[in-house]
């Protein structure tokens, strides 16, 4: 469903030309909210949906998505999860790193090489703009997170 709405919705919702990236957030949140097993799960899927159909080469968005999934999940182990300011500075951290890998990995190997372009115009943008994302991503996860969590608490009869 993210794909879907990041490649139709999302489109269209642009400040400053840049794009959020909601599969970024919404794996930043299942991460926050599971664990670190989850997250990376959702974000290989999630990334080899997006490499699958936006991408010329199957891999990089797989990697990068699991691998957010995987630290982000570690890093919040244990945290009051109806509090989303931690999660917003995660996702704002996430974001930032998770592009310049992009920018590694994408971009300065095909030779371009202007960095400070590709932080200061693509990467900080979108970092703000992901974080303020995750408020509204975080707190709809939170409320799934929450129904899941008690329909697994019947069907294990954990009490």
């Amino acid at each position: 469903m993210n794909l879907v709405l990041q490649s139709t919705v999302f489109e269209h919702i642009t400040l400053a030309g840049i794009k959020p990236n909601l599969i970024l957030v919404a794996t930043v949140s299942v991460a926050c909210l599971r664990n670190e097993n989850e997250g990376a799960a959702y974000g290989f899927f999630a990334g080899l949906l997006q490499d699958s159909f936006f991408s010329v080469y199957i891999g990089s968005y797989v990697f990068l998505y699991t691998f957010t999934g995987y630290c982000c999940g570690l890093l919040l182990k244990s945290f009051y999860r109806e509090n989303f300011i931690l999660p917003m500075g995660i996702a704002a951290a996430a974001t930032f790193i998770f592009n310049f890998a992009y920018y590694i990995i994408n971009v300065l190997l095909r030779g371009y090489t202007n960095a400070a372009y590709f932080i200061g115009r693509i990467i900080l943008p979108e970092t703000v703009y992901n974080a303020l994302l995750m408020i509204a991503v975080y707190n709809l996860y939170l409320y799934i997170n929450k129904y899941l969590e008690e329909n697994e608490k019947y069907k294990r009869k954990v009490f």
